[in-house]
C-alpha cells in the first residue's frame, strides 16, 4: 500500500494490484480530528491496511462516499457494518447486475445522491455530483474546490499508463461515457484523484479526455466490429490493454 498526504487532513491510499490485474485500487480519507470519511474502500482484503493505518492515530471512520457500486470500490464496507453510506440513487440496478443478492445489505446507501449534494466536514467542503458514465451509479466528489475524486471514467495502470474505457453496450454505454468525459473538462484546474492510478495535475486532463473520446467515437461511428488499431488511430495515447477492446466490441 502507498500512502500520500495530498493536503492537510486529506490522505490518499493506493493498494497494490491484485494478482492478474494491471491496475491498482484506492481510497481517500478526509479527516476531521479523530474522525474520517472515506471515498471508496478498495476490496475487502485491502481495507484492513487502511483501517490499521488510521487506527495508529486513533482515527475512526464514520462514513463512506462511493464513486460507484462496483466491488473494487466498496467491498471493504463488509468490515464497516452499519456505517452511513453516500451513493447514487441508481445503486440497485448495479447491485442486481454485479453483486450477490445476499451481500446487498452491506452496500445500501443511507444518503442518496440524485442531484449535487454539498457536504461540510470539519474544515472541508465536498460536492457530490451524480455522474453516470462508466456506470449508471457514478458520483464525482470535489474536495475544497481543489481536488476531484473520479471513478472509472478515467483509468490508469499503477504506473500511470492510460487504459481503455470499458463499455458493455457500444450503442448505449459509449455515448453516455462520452458525455461523462466531456463534463470532466470543467475540472482542468483541479488535482485529479483517479480511482485507479496515480494522482495527477488537471492540466493533463484535457489530453486524456481527448484520447478516450477519440476511441469511443471510433466505436460509435463504425458500422462493423472495428479493430483495435483502427479504433485508436486518432489517439496519441498508447493504450496498453488492447484485450479490453475485444470485450467492448462483443
Amino acid at each position: 500500500m502507498k500512502k500520500q498526504e495530498l493536503a492537510k487532513d486529506i490522505i490518499h491510499y493506493r493498494f497494490d494490484p491484485r494478482p492478474g490485474k494491471i491496475f491498482d485500487t484506492s481510497a481517500t480519507a478526509i479527516l476531521n480530528g479523530k474522525k474520517a470519511i472515506l471515498i471508496d474502500t478498495g476490496y475487502e482484503s485491502q481495507t484492513p491496511l487502511l483501517l490499521e493505518d488510521l487506527a495508529k492515530n486513533d482515527i475512526e471512520v464514520e462514513a463512506v462516499i462511493l464513486t460507484h457500486f462496483h466491488d473494487d470500490h466498496m467491498e471493504g464496507l463488509k468490515l464497516l457494518p452499519g456505517i452511513p453510506i453516500y451513493g447514487s440513487g441508481h445503486y440497485q440496478e448495479i447491485l442486481d447486475l454485479w453483486i450477490a443478492k445476499e451481500d446487498h445489505s452491506y452496500f445500501l446507501p443511507s444518503v442518496i445522491i440524485n442531484e449535487p449534494f454539498l457536504l461540510s466536514y470539519g474544515d472541508h467542503h465536498l460536492t457530490l455530483t451524480p455522474h453516470p458514465g462508466h456506470s449508471a451509479c457514478g458520483t464525482l466528489i470535489s474536495i475544497n474546490n481543489q481536488f476531484l475524486h473520479v471513478g472509472d471514467e478515467i483509468i490508469f495502470t499503477a504506473d500511470g499508463v492510460p487504459l481503455l474505457p470499458i463499455v458493455d453496450d457500444i450503442t448505449k454505454d459509449a455515448k453516455v461515457h462520452l458525455e461523462s468525459l466531456n463534463k470532466l473538462r470543467d475540472y482542468g484546474k483541479f488535482t485529479i484523484i483517479p480511482s485507479h492510478g496515480p494522482v495527477f495535475d488537471g492540466k493533463d486532463l484535457i489530453n486524456d479526455i481527448e484520447n478516450r473520446c477519440a476511441y469511443l467515437k471510433a466505436l460509435l461511428n463504425s458500422n462493423k466490429v472495428i479493430s483495435f488499431e483502427d479504433a485508436t488511430k486518432n489517439c496519441t495515447y498508447n493504450f496498453v490493454n488492447n484485450g479490453w477492446h475485444e470485450g467492448n466490441c462483443r
